[in-house]
């Protein structure tokens, strides 16, 4: 069985109405083990989205090499952040071609 190939995102929400205030999209090819190494994380194999810190963003942040200023404010009074996983239909390459 094939793997849908995933991508991860971290979003912020703001605590005050609970709309999102940024995200950013982590490099293709970042795997679930490596996120649960950074993070400290047990497992994050399902597709769901899990809470982490402001802490943890800059711990991924620093382990991609990504600017801070990558991202919106990272403070965990004011925001909730959530990493998650998504479908990465940018490399998703058709099981057949037409012949032409």
């Amino acid at each position: 069985m094939n793997e849908q190939p995933v991508r991860w995102q971290i979003e912020a929400f703001r605590e005050s109405d609970e709309l999102l205030a940024w995200s950013v999209d982590l490099p293709a090819g970042v795997s679930h083990h490596t996120l649960e190494t950074v993070l400290g994380m047990a497992d994050l194999s399902m597709p769901e989205g899990y809470p982490i810190s402001a802490e943890q963003v800059r711990a991924v942040l620093d382990f991609l090499d990504t600017p801070a200023d990558t991202v919106g404010p990272l403070d965990d009074d004011r925001f909730a952040c959530f990493i998650s996983a998504f479908a990465d239909t940018g490399t998703t390459k058709p099981e057949s071609s037409p012949s032409a």
